[in-house]
């Protein structure tokens, strides 16, 4: 209900200042933030969902899920995006979920890493096997994020004191964590800033 009683007057806005015959920096401003919270509902009607819609449950390779990732943003964004899985003495093990939501979260992590980071920084995707579970770690050299932040950054609307120069909605990694989370995971965040940000999604092995 909530969704449906922003949706239609930020709508009504943007409408409005299409048909406007006098361009001006308000009127840019007003499209700009009326962008930017039509971008924020829909991010939290998405979580909203995440917490309660049905999940499906198949055998997912988390190595496809990285390679996928990783093509897809590094196509996309042209970077070149390092990734590392085990071929011996066996590979990955499958977890148990949802391929697409689990492609998200690998996907958010990325998309993050990228943003926050400079094209000569660096981007590694790993997979790892550690009793039983199945850790996928998404690494870079960017800004990193400041000390007092990383404790609350998986937090809904948290987003870290030096990114508010990048677009977002300070959702991206809350929708991580409640994908994961509904897997059977857990997700941890290490950081320095001026140094980089490591992500850790750790998933259970089987039946989630």
């Amino acid at each position: 209900r909530l969704d449906h009683e922003l949706k239609n007057p930020i709508t009504a806005i943007r409408a409005a200042v299409a048909v406007s015959d006098a361009a001006t920096p308000q009127l840019a401003a007003i499209d700009a933030q009326t962008t930017r919270m039509a971008r924020l509902v829909g991010d939290l009607r998405k979580l909203g969902e995440l917490q309660t819609a049905p999940m499906e449950r198949v055998a997912v390779d988390p190595s496809d899920v990285i390679a996928d990732v990783a093509a897809t943003i590094g196509e996309a964004q042209g970077r070149d995006i390092r990734v590392t899985v085990p071929s011996a003495p066996w590979p990955l093990p499958a977890v148990t979920g949802d391929p697409d939501l689990l492609f998200t979260a690998v996907h958010n992590v990325v998309s993050n890493a990228v943003k926050y980071s400079e094209p000569g920084d660096a981007i590694e995707v790993r997979g790892i096997e550690r009793a039983g579970r199945v850790v996928i770690e998404v690494a870079d050299t960017g800004r990193g994020i400041p000390a007092a932040d990383v404790a609350s950054v998986l937090d809904e609307l948290a987003r870290g004191a030096n990114a508010r120069d990048r677009p977002g909605s300070g959702l991206g990694l809350a929708l991580v964590r409640t994908i994961v989370e509904r897997h059977g995971g857990t997700v941890s965040v290490d950081s320095h800033e001026g140094r980089g940000t490591r992500v850790s999604i750790d998933l259970p092995v089987g039946s989630a």
